[in-house]
């Protein structure tokens, strides 16, 4: 799990924007933000990666999971 996240910051420090709210991600405002609608934002996202994010293993990122995904650096603060 470390490498993947490891990975992933990688991935996402070198190619993504500015972090996006997860509210302004989440485009069917069903409150989570999907595989496909954060892959939209970070188009270089592999399920694996989002898979680290996914904390609960719920199938989408909530706003605590996106908290820690930010403070891990995982996914850049806005």
């Amino acid at each position: 799990m470390k490498k993947v996240l490891i990975t992933t910051t990688a991935i996402f420090a070198l190619s993504a924007p500015a972090f996006a709210a997860l509210s302004d991600i989440d485009t069917d405002g069903d409150g989570v933000v999907s595989f496909t609608e954060l892959q939209a934002v970070y188009p270089t996202l592999t399920e694996e990666s989002f898979s680290a994010i996914d904390a609960n293993e719920d199938g989408v990122i909530d706003e605590a999971e996106m908290t820690a995904a930010q403070e891990a650096g995982v996914i850049p603060k806005g």
